[in-house]
This record gives structure tokens, sequence and C-alpha cells, in this order.
């Protein structure tokens, strides 16, 4: 955490890659400062405190069949309420929505987002702080012929959801006047388990991610 007062303050509510899974299937994790996260706080320095809120297999909303206590609209609001003010909060889900032990159409994912854009506005005005930016971050596209090394069927079907998902997502973002960052364009998934992201590719992200925040704040 940077301490210094005048430090512009970024929530990224996220997944296995805020939380930053190592590739492989081990269930390790990354160092600070080899998450993409991290990567990005070390690259805008002092005058930015970028706070982590990882947590592998969360969804946008609904329980993940593979793994419990995940529905991150259930965990978001005592998230966002503790963590304010803030000036730009990053929403960084959908891998685990599209996952196949959910039913849910590519549109309907999106649409979970609405009530988080309640919650954020409606914690601000609570707690009396100024609303803070929004930015829904696309994922990274998963490879499934390598995810099945690791994950077994638990991807299956997930692809083509991620890849409309990001299409909607955007048109989301824009007609609700949000921001948009699509993780896709600056990284790769590694063959070692086709979903997350070795050491260059949290690198990339999040210098490209740090240069993003530099433009919207």
């Amino acid at each position: 955490m940077i301490s210094s007062i005048s430090a512009k303050r970024i929530l990224v509510y996220g997944d296995s890659y805020v939380f930053g899974v190592i590739p492989g299937g081990s269930g390790a994790r990354y160092d600070a400062s080899t998450r993409y996260t991290g990567v990005a706080q070390n690259y805008l320095g002092s005058d930015y405190d970028i706070l982590e809120a990882g947590l592998r297999g969360r969804t946008i909303s609904g329980e993940n069949g593979y793994f419990p206590h995940r529905n991150g609209l259930m965990q978001f609001d005592g998230i966002i309420g503790s963590h304010l003010p803030l000036d730009l909060v990053c929403l960084a889900l959908g891998t685990n929505d599209s996952n196949s032990s959910r039913d849910q159409s590519p549109q309907v994912m999106v649409e979970g987002y609405i009530k988080y854009l309640r919650s954020i506005s409606w914690w601000a005005k609570h707690l009396g702080f100024p609303k803070p930016r929004i930015a829904l971050i696309a994922p990274p596209e998963i490879n499934e012929p390598d995810s099945i090394k690791v994950f077994k069927n638990i991807f299956n079907g997930s692809s083509p959801k991620i890849i409309e998902f990001r299409k909607l997502l955007k048109d989301f973002a824009t007609e609700n006047k949000v921001l948009f960052f699509d993780a896709s364009a600056h990284c790769a998934v590694s063959p070692l388990d086709g979903v997350h992201l070795d050491i260059e590719n949290n690198r990339l992200l999040g210098r490209a991610f740090a240069q993003f925040i530099k433009e919207v704040l």
C-alpha cells in the first residue's frame, strides 16, 4: 500500500489473473512484484496506489460450480465499501462465468455488471465520497486444447463465449459511459494450462495496464 495521501487509488477486483496464479496446476501464486497489477504498480510509482482484490475462480455473479464461495457480486459490497475513497474501480471478471458448470450466455454475463455499477454509486453516496471512475477489463482469451492438460473439461466451450463476451462488454461500457480495457490485446495465456499468464505476459499486461491508468487518471 502506498502511504502518500495524494496517490491516486485504484481497486482491481478480479479472479485468478489478479490473484496471480502460476500456470501449470500447482496452485502457486506469483509474488506481488510479478503479478500484472504489481508490475503496473512498480511502473506507475508512488503517485498511484493499486489495491488488489483477486480470488481464484471468482465469477461476475452466481456460484462457480467447480469452486465454492466464488460469487463475485455477493462479495463485492463489503470490498468496495472498505476501500473507498477511490479514483478508479476496475472490474476484471468473466472467465469463470464461461466455464462448463454455468449455463449463461455472454449477454447475461455482461448484464451481471449492472448491479456492480449500482453498488459503486450507492456506496460512494452512502459514505459521502466522490463516485470513482469505473473500468471494465475484458479477460485474456483461453486456449481450450491446452486447458484440458490441467483443468480437464472445466473450460469446455469457454473460448467462443469469452470472445463474444469481450465484444459485448465493450458495447456495454460505451452505453454505460464507463471505461474499457482489453487484456487480450496485450497478453497471451501459457501453453502449460491454457488459462493463466506466465511471467513475461504478466509483464506485458502490467505495462499496458499502467499506461491505461495514466491515460484515464
